[in-house]
């Protein structure tokens, strides 16, 4: 009898079980129709951790490193770049990608005070020659994907459209002014003092970028002219390209993938030119210059840059 109860029983427990268990809703990992997802790249927090388990010194996360690749002349990086979906259906989404680069490098040196020294020439007063560089640029890729999978592992692929745009200028100031009676004043650049500057040695104090290409003087205007200013010209890149990712979803809606895109790229560059200023004694007075240095170019660019993100962590509610 006992032995009868206590089966009894065992079934009974059993069965509670097995209902609770028909009635507990399975877990939905991916993204649904309606759903919008929001990601990053992930490439910086990799090298972070590697760098940490390595005991690298000087370790952290360098903003300038988020984000894809965008197809931007100029810019090793687009500083922060993001991407959305919005999900039509639970198998197709519309894709934005927007990326944006800033690259700013300001240098200064000391460099003696002609009107000081013509005052007093034993005076150590010094002045301050400075060198600034100014990359801006920006990137966006709308596209519409395609994916398909199983519960937590996602293929897609798709098409896009490519906007992108940059432009970078070179800014020299100088602390002593050019006059009548100091037309070749001292100058960091313009070490023997006879207007021939040479604009690269800017590229040691502070050991500027390999990718900052400096000013030369082969246009200068008069023989004695000193330069304020050189825009490289903007640059607009347009064009059609297609990805393929994967996706695996580590929690619901919290996924992990990387991604590669083809592009066919077809980039404008506009007019480059100079502004400097000169002492002309035809008119006995300071003057300044515009001068064209270069003209316009375009190209085309067909292969695997990434528009957008390569490695990411993205999250969809």
């Amino acid at each position: 009898m006992k032995i009868k109860i206590l089966l009894a029983s065992a079934c009974m427990m059993l069965a509670s079980t097995t209902y609770v268990d028909a009635k507990k809703p399975e877990k939905n990992y991916l993204p649904e129709a309606g759903d919008i997802t929001i990601g990053v790249n992930a490439v910086p927090f990799l090298n972070y951790l590697g760098n940490m388990f390595g005991k690298r010194e000087n370790n952290n996360i360098n903003p300038a490193e988020f984000g894809g690749v965008p197809a931007v002349p100029g810019l090793d990086n687009p500083t922060m770049s993001i991407f959305g979906k919005y999900f039509l259906t639970d198998q197709t989404a519309l894709r934005l990608n927007v990326g944006i680069g800033i690259n700013s490098q300001t240098q200064s040196q000391y460099v003696q005070d002609d009107a000081a020294i013509a005052e007093n020439p034993l005076s150590v007063d010094q002045v301050e020659d400075t060198y600034k560089y100014r990359n801006s640029g920006m990137s966006v890729a709308i596209g519409y994907e395609w994916r398909r999978g199983g519960k937590r592992l996602q293929g897609f692929w798709g098409g896009q459209a490519i906007l992108a745009y940059s432009n970078s200028k070179h800014y020299f100031g100088y602390g002593n002014a050019i006059t009548e009676v100091n037309q070749y004043p001292t100058a960091y650049a313009d070490v023997n003092r006879n207007g021939d500057y040479n604009y690269a040695l800017w590229k040691e104090p502070e050991k500027l970028p390999d990718n900052i290409n400096l000013p030369t003087n082969d246009n200068n205007v008069g023989g004695n002219s000193r330069l304020l200013m050189q825009s490289d010209g903007r640059s607009w890149t347009y064009g059609l390209g297609g990805f393929v990712g994967v996706e695996y979803y580590i929690a619901p809606k919290i996924s992990i993938g990387c991604e590669m895109s083809l592009n066919l790229l077809w980039t404008t560059g506009g007019k480059k030119y100079q502004k400097s200023e000169r002492f002309n004694p035809d008119f006995n007075k300071v003057e300044e210059n515009i001068r064209w240095t270069g003209k316009s170019d375009s190209g085309f660019r067909f292969g695997t840059e990434n528009i957008g993100t390569s490695l990411f962590v993205a999250f969809s509610f």
